[in-house]
Order: structure tokens, then sequence, then C-alpha cells
């Protein structure tokens, strides 16, 4: 498959699995209700920025949020809290890590009604053009309907690349990472990396799309090259 004739596709996705990556430092002690949401459907800080959310609205998605964390995992036995915390902890997307949790049929019913009900309350606190809005963000995140392999490979290429960026990053610099959340903070401090620094990395990113692309269909890769603009997520079925 030619990586030059989708490009763009490519370069997308490796956005939407690779920036990340840059989570470089130690595990973090915090238990799993803590770390990021485990049904995260969309980019909330994108979309803090492309709805014009006003301060008490981020205020009220926040808590919503937290509160649907702590639901979720008031559902989950003392025993896949433990699998939960320690599939974060090794570097595993928190969506993936819930699906290895084996839920049964009643966790999996619960959970998605919380889900249901998160998202209800969440379009009850915007107004109508932000809804009109958010409905065509939705609209347009590529639909790659991702196999359980692909997904795996994903996963392994992800993980790999964040081991590769770490050991071109100094002690202190990833320690900077781990304390710097915000993505334009993580941007300001890959432009401070030396010049060597960010052209190894650049080289670790360009092999990793090449990998993407090896692993995905013609149709896949056409989907992402007609919706790449938007970088929300993937949707998986």
């Amino acid at each position: 498959m030619k990586l030059s004739s989708s490009f763009i596709a490519v370069n997308t996705l490796a956005l939407i699995f690779l920036t990340p990556a840059i989570a470089f430092s130690q595990p973090s002690d915090r238990p799993p209700e803590q770390n990021r949401p485990e049904f995260k459907q969309l980019d909330w800080q994108r979309l803090d920025r492309e709805l014009n959310l006003t301060e008490t609205q981020k205020q009220q998605m926040k808590a919503l949020r937290d509160n649907t964390r702590t639901q979720i995992n008031a559902v989950l036995t003392t025993e896949q809290k433990s699998q939960l915390e320690a599939a974060i902890k090794s570097g595993t997307n928190p969506r993936q890590a819930m699906r290895s949790l084996n839920l049964s049929d009643a966790q999996k019913t619960r959970i998605k009604a919380i889900k249901e009900s998160e998202k209800a309350k969440r379009d009850a606190l915007l107004t109508s053009e932000q809804k009109q809005k958010l409905e065509k963000l939705r609209a347009s995140r590529p639909q790659l309907n991702l196999t359980a392999e692909q997904k795996q490979k994903m996963q392994a290429i992800r993980t790999n690349t964040r081991e590769k960026i770490a050991e071109v990053l100094t002690p202190e610099q990833k320690i900077q990472f781990e304390q710097n959340k915000k993505p334009s903070d993580r941007r300001e401090l890959m432009n401070s990396l030396q010049e060597d620094q960010k052209s190894k990395i650049r080289a670790i990113r360009a092999e990793a799309k090449q990998e993407i692309a090896s692993i995905l269909t013609p149709a896949q890769l056409q989907e992402l090259k007609e919706k790449g603009g938007q970088k929300w997520g993937i949707k998986n079925k």
C-alpha cells in the first residue's frame, strides 16, 4: 500500500493514535476513576473550543464527566478495578482496557444506561446552536469499523511509539510532559526540545505512520481522507 497516495489520511490517523504517546513518565499512581474517562466519546478539550462553551458550561461538563466516571467504576468489581488500573498504567487505551474486563451482561446494560444518561444531561447543557455544531462534528468523524486484529495492532504501534519517543527524552523532560496535561502545553514542550531530539521523534512518527497505513484497508484510508479534517477520534463498532 503506497503511503504517498493517502498521506493526509494516514497523518490524521497518526495524530489521533499517536498524540497521547507524549505522556512518557512513570505510570500514574492515581486510581482509574481519576485517570482519563473510560468511555471518552469525543475530545472535550477540542469541543470546548469548537462549541465556544462558557465557563459555567465547562464546569458543568466536568462535573458531569466526573460523576459518570464514579458511577461506571461503582459498577465494576474490585478485581475489575484492579485490572483496569493495571491496564491503564501499562499504557493501554482506557476504552480498550474497559473492553478487556469481561463485563457481565448486567454490567454492560448498567454502563450503557449511565452513558446514555450522561449524553442526555450533556446535551441539555448546550444551546440550540451548540447542539447543531455537535451533531455536525459527530457526523464528520471517520467511522473505520476497525477489526479486533486492527485494534490490537494499533495499540501495539501506539505503545511501541511511546516507548521509542521516551528513549529520546531526558528524565527531566519526561516529568515535564507528565505534569503538563494540556495539548497546548505539551506542544510548547515539544517545540523546546533539542533539534536532534525533534529529528529523532519525527523519524519515529514517520515510521509509525507507515505501519498504520499498512494495516488499513483502501476503504478505511479513503474514509479517513474524506473525513480526516476532524480529529475527534475513531468510532469503532
